[in-house]
């Protein structure tokens, strides 16, 4: 008889858990933590740090950077991020990211730098050249022809009468 209890709480509790949904799992939480220290001045208090939610566009409250430029963004949701650095106006300075942390939970080496060329710029750049490429060729025609090279040369000044 106890032995039937037991059997009948386990398979409970184990259809109980199984009926939550998989979301509530999904929403562990999670953080961003690195170091902005190239792109603020001294005093790095000065500047702060939030999260930017990029598909349901809402932030975190902003996170003062530390004395040594480094920054901690904790209790975060498993979603996409971009990290805002802010001065102490609170105008955006730079951004970086996008971070999924559905993929990883804890990122720890974010550097913010907004010295770097984003790479979704470099892919613009190329499909640009592509896309020109694409309809030189569809046309048939060349690129506006090169003016020729002619070397010219300025003609020396006439002599000096004296001489």
């Amino acid at each position: 008889m106890k032995n039937n209890r037991f059997v009948a709480i386990a398979l409970a509790v184990t259809l109980v858990s199984s009926a939550v949904p998989t979301s509530v799992f999904a929403q562990q939480s999670t953080s961003l933590a690195g170091t902005a220290k190239d792109e603020a001045k001294k005093p790095f208090t000065d500047y702060t740090v939030r999260a930017r939610d990029v598909k349901a566009r809402t932030e975190t409250p902003g996170q003062p950077l530390d004395a040594q430029g480094n920054f901690s963004l904790t209790g975060l949701t498993t979603a996409n991020y971009l990290v805002e650095l802010l001065n102490k106006n609170g105008k955006v300075v730079c951004t970086e990211g996008p971070f999924d942390l559905s993929k990883q939970a804890i990122k720890s080496d974010v550097v913010v730098d907004c010295n770097k060329v984003p790479a979704s710029w470099w892919l613009l750049g190329a499909a640009a050249a592509a896309g020109i490429t694409a309809g030189i060729v569809a046309s048939g025609s060349d690129p506006a022809p090169a003016a020729p090279a002619v070397a010219q040369f300025a003609a020396p000044p006439p002599a000096s009468p004296s001489r």
